[in-house]
C-alpha cells in the first residue's frame, strides 16, 4: 500500500514537471506545439542589434512570429540577413517596414513591423520587407562630440572675430573724437558760414538775373505771337494773289492793297521786336555778368577745396613761404 502510494506521487511529479516544461517551452521558448501556419519574410540590416533565433517578431506591438535565424549575407556582406517567421494571416503590406526595436532599455532586442497603410496591397510571403536602421549610441556619442568640438571652435573664433571688431570700433571712436574735437568743429563751423555768406551774397544778383530774363521772356511771347499771326496773313495773301493772277479777277487791286497794308504791318512789327531786344539788352547783360560772376566765385571755392581739403578741418592756416633772398 506503501509502495503504491509513492508510485503515485512520483507519477504526478512527472506529469507536473512535464506540463511546466511544454508550458516554459509555449510560452517561454516559442515552441509551436500546435502547428500553426507559418510564413516566411526576410529583412536586411547594416546593424544587427543582437537578433538571434527565436527573438520576438511584433506587428504593431504584437507578438506574431519569431526571428528564424540572423546571417552575413553573402550576396552583399555589408549587410545581414534576417529571417523571420509570422503567423499566416498577419497583414504585412508593402509599405510595411522593418525595424529592429526593444522593451525599455534593459528590453531585449526583437525586430518590430508596421502596419502600413490600408490602401497598400498585402506583400506576399517570402517577400522582403524593407528595413529601417535603428541609430547606434556609439553613432549618437560621436555626433555629439563632433558637434562640441565644433561649437567649441566656433566659439573661439566668434571670440576673436568679437575682440578684433571692438578693436575696430574703438580705433573709429577715436579716430570720429580727434575730427569732431572743439577747435576742428569750429573751423568746419567758419568754413560752412562763409560758404553760406558767399551764397547770400550772389543770391540777390541771380535772383534780379532770373526776374529779368522772365520779363524778357515775358515781353518776347505776345512779339513773337504777332509774328507768326503776320506770317500766316502773308502766306494767306500770297495764296490769294496767286489764285488772282490765275483768274484775272478784277479785284486784283484790291488784294494788292490788302498785301501792301500787311507788308506795312510786317515791318512795324519788326521794329517793335527790335525795340523791345534793343531796351532789354542791359538787363540780359547784366543778368548774364551775374551769373557768370557767382559761377566764378563756386569755382574759385570749389578748386580751392580741391586743392587744399584739409583747410576745412585745420585751426589754423599756414602762412605763405616766402622765398629766400640772396645777400
Amino acid at each position: 500500500m506503501a509502495k503504491g502510494n509513492e508510485e503515485i506521487k512520483v507519477g504526478a511529479v512527472v506529469v507536473v514537471s512535464a506540463v511546466i516544461f511544454l508550458t516554459a517551452l509555449v510560452f517561454v521558448g516559442g515552441v509551436n506545439l500546435f502547428r500553426k501556419p507559418k510564413v516566411a519574410y526576410t529583412a536586411y540590416f547594416k546593424f544587427a542589434g543582437g537578433l538571434e533565433p527565436g527573438s520576438f517578431v511584433r506587428f504593431g506591438g504584437m507578438k506574431v512570429g519569431t526571428v528564424q535565424d540572423a546571417k552575413i549575407d553573402k550576396g552583399d556582406t555589408t549587410r545581414i540577413r534576417v529571417g523571420l517567421l509570422v503567423d499566416d494571416g498577419t497583414p504585412i503590406r508593402t509599405n510595411s517596414k522593418a525595424r529592429i526595436s526593444s522593451l525599455g532599455f534593459l528590453g531585449d532586442n526583437y525586430v518590430e513591423v508596421s502596419p502600413g497603410t490600408r490602401d497598400a496591397p498585402m506583400l506576399p510571403p517570402g517577400s522582403e520587407i524593407p528595413a529601417v536602421e535603428i541609430v547606434q549610441l556609439a553613432d549618437v556619442f560621436a555626433n555629439v562630440n563632433s558637434i562640441t568640438v565644433n561649437a567649441n571652435k566656433l566659439v573661439g573664433d566668434l571670440d576673436d572675430k568679437v575682440l578684433a571688431v571692438a578693436d575696430n570700433a574703438n580705433k573709429l571712436i577715436a579716430n570720429l573724437n580727434l575730427v569732431v574735437d572743439e577747435p576742428n568743429r569750429q573751423h568746419l563751423n567758419a568754413a560752412l558760414a562763409n560758404v553760406d555768406a558767399m551764397l547770400a551774397e550772389t543770391r540777390p544778383e541771380m535772383k534780379s538775373s532770373l526776374e529779368n530774363i522772365n520779363k524778357a521772356s515775358a515781353k518776347l511771347g505776345p512779339t513773337m505771337d504777332g509774328a507768326h499771326a503776320a506770317m500766316d496773313n502773308a502766306n494767306k495773301t500770297i495764296t490769294n494773289v496767286n489764285s488772282m493772277l490765275q483768274e484775272d479777277r478784277p479785284e486784283l487791286h484790291e488784294v494788292l492793297l490788302s498785301l501792301r497794308e500787311s507788308l506795312v504791318a510786317m515791318q512795324k512789327l519788326t521794329g517793335e521786336i527790335d525795340d523791345t531786344l534793343d531796351a532789354n539788352r542791359p538787363n540780359l547783360d547784366q543778368s548774364l555778368e551775374n551769373i557768370r560772376e557767382a559761377s566764378q566765385s563756386l569755382k574759385q571755392f570749389t578748386e580751392e577745396v580741391k586743392q587744399r581739403p584739409f583747410s576745412l578741418i585745420r585751426i589754423k592756416p599756414e602762412k605763405d613761404r616766402v622765398p629766400p633772398t640772396g645777400k
